[in-house]
This record gives structure tokens, sequence and C-alpha cells, in this order.
């Protein structure tokens, strides 16, 4: 009887240590398709700034990833870095915006605000030692 409270005792402090961990892994892994999927809409956006059509489908997914991201759970350990996250995601939103509404300049200045925000979110995330995951290359599982 007390060798199975304590092998159970020993399994619940290895679970529980590793819970925060994993949860980590969660967001990250939750960040990691937002920043992957808000990038490559600004890479889009850049090159065809002109398409409203475009711009507008960018807006709408950027507004969605953005709204998404604010309701997130996120880990104690990588809440420092949640707000550049959202930045990240709202300067994607207000560039398609200016896009729409003509305003090239903005729509390249939220671009490259975007952008830095990202290399910062990825900085804060490591500097916490929970970096980013690489983005999986096409067709190939994580």
């Amino acid at each position: 009887m007390r060798r199975r409270l304590l092998l159970s005792t020993a399994l619940f402090a290895a679970v529980s240590s590793l819970a925060p961990e994993a949860h980590a892994g969660s967001y990250l892994d939750r960040a990691s398709l937002l920043v992957e999927g808000s990038s490559r809409d600004a890479r889009s956006l850049r090159a065809r700034l002109t398409d409203k059509e475009l711009a507008r489908v960018v807006q709408i997914v950027a507004e969605a990833r953005t709204r998404a991201a604010s309701k997130m759970d996120v880990p104690e350990a990588v809440a420092k870095a949640h707000p550049h996250l959202l930045l990240t995601l709202s300067r994607v939103e207000r560039a398609a915006t200016a896009a729409l509404d003509g305003n090239f300049k903005a729509a390249l200045e939220n671009i490259e605000a975007a952008a830095r925000e990202e290399t910062i979110f990825r900085a804060a995330l490591k500097e916490a030692g929970h970096p980013l995951p690489a983005p999986a290359r096409q067709g190939e599982a994580r």
C-alpha cells in the first residue's frame, strides 16, 4: 500500500511537471499557425497591393486571426510575448484595410511593422525558453 502511494505520488509529480510544457507547446503550435498564415498573407498582399479582392480576403482572414489570438489561452511562461503576436496580426489587418482604401504607403508601412513585431515575438518566446517551431515545409507533417 505504501509503495503504491509512493509510486502514485511520483507519477503525479512527473505528469504535473510536464503539464506547463505541454500547454506552452499547444500555445506555440497555435501561435505558429497564426504567424505563418499571417506572414504568407502579408507577402501576397505586398506582391499584389492593388488587388482589391485579395486585400479584402486578407483583411477578413487577418481579422479572424486577430480575434482568435485575442481569445487564446496564454500560458504564464509566454504571457509577455503574446501582445507582440496580437500586434503582428493586427498590423496585417491594418495593411489590408489601407490597401483597400488605396493608401499603399500605409499598407507597406503596416506590412513592415508586422514583420518587426513578428521578430520581437519570436525573440521574446526564445528568451522565455519556448521558441516558436520552425514553419513546416509544404507536404511535410510536423
